[in-house]
């Protein structure tokens, strides 16, 4: 059975007709977390997807725009100078590689801008630009735009409701492994979660 998200009801069958097969494959044993799994890794997909498809050719992705916004709230709240690219990396959880090549992509565009930390000349501050700024009033507004109407046809409280279950499920996955999920000095080979 092939499945087409576009058709809720095939989509429906197949899940069901999937589950079927676990529970048998697994002599029913519960099989929730999977589901919450596959679910979650489908809306990230879908996310992405219509972000992508949704973005006008030389737009952000979602990294990118995200150190953008953390450099706006840094800079709104009272740090002027920037955030050095070790606690930008922490923030989007990527290794410092990952992290170079954002900035670098950011900053060959003019989004931000790279300056010797006055208090230590061996460390850099990135920090939003002002390029990088007017673009992030006129495209981020858009962007919010976009992930409000995806969310649309939940009711306030079930948004509210959703995102403490996400963050519940977020830290239960924190609290039961066995190793850092979180990009941190000491772990930068660990995970990347770009």
């Amino acid at each position: 059975m092939t499945c087409d998200y576009r058709n809720e009801d095939r989509y429906e069958k197949m899940k069901e007709h999937l589950a079927q097969h676990l529970l048998t494959m697994t002599n029913g044993a519960d099989i929730k977390g999977l589901e919450l799994s596959g679910l979650v890794r489908i809306l990230a997909n879908n996310y992405a997807a219509i972000i992508a498809h949704k973005t006008l050719p030389g737009e952000l992705s979602g990294p990118r725009m995200g150190i953008l916004i953390r450099l706006m709230v840094a800079e709104r709240s009272g740090n002027p100078d920037g955030i050095n690219p070790t606690a930008l990396s922490h923030f989007q959880n990527v290794k410092k590689n990952t992290i170079s090549s954002l900035l670098r992509g950011l900053e060959e565009s003019g989004y931000v801008e790279r300056n010797l930390d006055p208090k230590d000349k061996r460390v850099f501050l990135i920090r939003i630009s002002e390029k990088g700024r007017k673009m992030m009033e006129t495209v981020g507004p858009q962007r919010l735009q976009i992930m409000n109407e995806l969310a649309s046809d939940l009711s306030d409280e079930e948004k509210t409701t959703l995102i403490f279950l996400l963050e519940k499920l977020r830290k239960s996955m924190q609290k039961n492994v066995d190793f850092p999920l979180y990009v941190t000095p000491e772990n930068d080979g660990g995970p990347d979660l770009d």
